[in-house]
């Protein structure tokens, strides 16, 4: 059960990104799924190692670094599930990079997963 509710607010939340931004896709259901719980795993169990090992650079820079872990973690969710996409974000006019389309989304995707959380 402790891992059952994250799994769904990231899966709600990944629907709901594909939906409204056209940079993130997935091939079919099942990627979905496999995305979520990639996502929820890599949250539960890698975060806590890399916010632990990286405590020292996380406290210099006021804790701007988990947010950089967080990128990095969505990175390589979309390198272990074939079909799951992040592709570059056109903002405004303007494209961004790799990094920030994944910080981008990585924000969104807290926030909404937030949000589920509570709902859920």
């Amino acid at each position: 059960m402790n891992l059952l509710k994250p799994f769904i607010a990231t899966a709600l939340t990944l629907v709901v990104l594909s939906y409204f931004l056209p940079n993130v896709s997935f091939m079919h259901w099942t990627t979905l799924i496999i995305a979520a719980i990639v996502i929820t795993l890599l949250n539960k169990i890698v975060r806590p190692i890399l916010k632990i090992l990286f405590l020292p650079i996380n406290i210099v820079t006021l804790g701007l670094f988990s947010v950089v872990i967080h990128v990095g973690l969505l990175w390589l969710a979309t390198y272990l599930v074939p079909g799951f996409q992040i592709n570059n974000l056109n903002l405004f006019g303007t494209e961004l990079n790799q990094f920030s389309s994944l910080l981008v989304v990585s924000i969104i995707l807290g926030f909404i997963q937030g949000l589920f959380g509570l709902i859920l």
